[in-house]
């Protein structure tokens, strides 16, 4: 009877465990959601200073997300996409020029596009939008607004709708 309630102690523990270790993995990328979102609104606003900086964060916090509590699905997708958002987040970080910055925005946009889409952790809605004039998608937590490729408001249309994750 002892082995009995030590195994199921130890199933109960290792089944928190892992649950607060997938809550931290979510909370971790809605967190690298939040500073892509605050680097968008920079470049939105034409000011390529202020985006270097955001993307000096949005790099910090894609650093700090760990695959531990993720399903192997998910851990393999982010391992694929990880190298690729720590890449265009330093180029975006290490210059002021906004040409160069949306260059690189587009890469990243479309690359965590891919994540959210394959992880499905978002806690809020998001809009995959697609700016017409420069053929480059970025996503947006508004249906509407103004365009970080031109600055522009209401010059992007939403081609699709990520949902918030079910809890």
């Amino acid at each position: 009877m002892k082995a009995l309630k030590i195994t199921i102690l130890a199933a109960l523990m290792a089944f928190t465990i892992n649950l607060t270790a997938n809550a931290q993995a979510n909370e971790a990328i809605n967190s690298v959601i939040a500073n892509y979102l605050a680097l968008k609104d920079a470049l939105a606003k034409n000011d390529g200073t202020t985006a270097a900086g955001k993307a000096k964060i949005l790099l910090a916090s894609i650093s700090n997300v760990s695959v531990k509590g993720m399903s192997s699905d998910q851990a393999t997708t982010w391992t694929k996409y990880e190298p690729k958002l720590e890449f265009d987040s330093r180029h975006i970080s290490e210059v002021t020029l906004i040409p160069h910055q949306r260059e690189h925005f587009a890469s990243l946009s479309n690359n965590l596009y891919a994540v959210l889409k394959a992880l499905k952790v978002n806690n809020s809605v998001l809009y995959r939008q697609y700016c017409s004039m420069t053929k480059r998608y970025f996503l947006s937590n508004t249906s509407s607004g103004i365009d970080p490729y031109m600055g522009m408001d209401n010059c992007s249309k939403v081609v699709e709708t990520l949902p918030p994750a079910k809890k």
